[in-house]
């Protein structure tokens, strides 16, 4: 191992080792060193109850990006819009491929929609932010969409980060906050999304953490 870039190793693997066959490719070996340690990353910096105090970003501090919030899957998202009826407007422009619909309820759509990727691309991103939007009004919270560091989910529905937890609990209050728990504990967890969903501390993906650069 080259102790001077440690993050290249793993477990005597150099990950940037090519393919002796293809110059453009990384070796077996390498691909899958590199999948190990991405594992090894996310174990480390797994979701948690808590959080410590030096965590907290005060006094100018700026620790790693954590997030307290529900995750949530692609899938999920789409099938909230469905089962709540949330709907959205369709720009002129972009109507003839909704079959000239101003307006898109999400109640009519059905898998089908899925197989053009424009318009899969469009429900998926689509029915996040109308799933966000309806949540906000229910909870009457200012909610915020995370990437929990991890393969197992694609976002999360954020109450707050270690950066303004103390601005956003104080707007939220201590007699308010066990409503919007129970409110965001059934909504993310009223379809068939497997695990359960339910609030933890993430590590966030906009974090500079990855295979090539970080060692632990």
């Amino acid at each position: 191992m080259d102790i001077r870039e440690p993050e290249l190793w793993e477990n005597g693997q150099y990950l940037l080792e090519g393919d002796p066959v293809d110059n453009t490719a990384y070796s077996e070996a390498a691909r899958k060193a590199q999948a190990s340690k991405m594992l090894r990353l996310m174990a480390n910096r797994a979701p948690r109850k808590d959080i410590s105090a030096s965590q907290l970003a005060t006094n100018g501090s700026t620790p790693y990006l954590w997030r307290f919030g529900f995750p949530f899957k692609e899938e999920y998202a789409l099938e909230y819009a469905r089962r709540h009826s949330l709907k959205i407007e369709i720009v002129e422009a972009d109507r003839e491929a909704f079959d000239g619909r101003e307006v898109l309820d999400f109640s009519e759509t059905d898998d089908t929609w899925l197989e053009d990727e424009e318009i899969a691309s469009f429900l998926i991103c689509a029915s996040q932010s109308l799933m966000m939007e309806d949540l906000r009004s229910r909870c009457g919270l200012q909610l915020d969409v995370g990437r929990p560091f991890t393969y197992d989910w694609d976002g999360l529905v954020s109450l707050w980060s270690n950066y303004d937890i103390r601005d956003k609990f104080r707007f939220c209050g201590r007699s308010n906050y066990g409503k919007v728990m129970k409110i965001l504990e059934e909504a993310m967890n009223e379809g068939k999304q497997q695990p359960d969903s339910f609030g933890q501390w993430w590590y966030d993906w906009d974090n500079a953490v990855g295979v090539f650069q970080s060692v632990d």
